[in-house]
């Protein structure tokens, strides 16, 4: 199976959770912190760095120079921290594509790949009830409803705001993925199954 899975999600969706269940599941490898650490290792900042700023615009660049990132070596210099990081994590997104068949979570891979890899792209969503009572069981840092309602608030306007500059397209639009999916109504499993199964038949037809 050579076809690439990826993963755009809402915050508190359980969309890393259905990623990673799938890549065991299909039994191919599964990246998402994984870009970070081989990101770091491209542009020169250390870890910590790059997972604190990679959705963070500290500054303008311009997006004229934007396509071009994606072909050219992250230690080039930019006008912005956030812009090397992309390159960065894009550098890093293709190279595990270029392995073959995986799973890979967020940072625009979707676009990142457009054109140059066999991809599946998955959006899952669902509603805020849903996600802010998953964000204050999972995550320590919003123990509250109140915590936590701010936090999927923030999470994603900076995932909408990051995928809008870099790719000009609206983050969970239908039109920018193959498959959307409820996990609110659905359930962690049963999108797994259904991911699995569309997977399967997708590049079972590609061969």
């Amino acid at each position: 199976m050579d076809t690439i899975i990826t993963i755009s999600r809402q915050f508190g969706s359980g969309g890393r959770l259905i990623g990673k269940m799938l890549a065991e599941k299909l039994g191919i490898p599964f990246y998402d912190r994984e870009i970070i650490v081989k990101a770091a290792q491209n542009c020169g900042f250390a870890r910590e760095f790059v997972e604190d700023n990679e959705q963070k615009r500290n500054g303008i660049a311009s997006f004229a120079v934007a396509p071009a990132w994606i072909g050219i070596s992250p230690a080039n210099s930019f006008d912005n921290f956030e812009a090397k990081i992309f390159a960065a994590e894009a550098g890093a997104i293709e190279s595990f594509a270029h392995g073959g068949a995986c799973v890979i979570v967020g940072r625009c891979a979707d676009y990142v790949l457009k054109n140059k890899f066999d991809c599946l792209n998955v959006f899952v969503y669902a509603d805020s009830a849903s996600r802010v009572k998953r964000v204050v069981e999972v995550y320590k840092d919003a123990s509250d409803v109140k915590k936590a309602q701010k936090l999927v608030r923030d999470k994603d306007k900076f995932r909408a705001r990051h995928y809008k500059y870099y790719t000009e397209n609206e983050w969970g639009g239908a039109s920018n993925y193959n498959l959307c999916i409820d996990s609110g109504k659905l359930g962690i499993d049963a999108c797994v199954s259904i991911l699995y199964e569309a997977y399967v038949q997708y590049d079972g037809r590609q061969k």
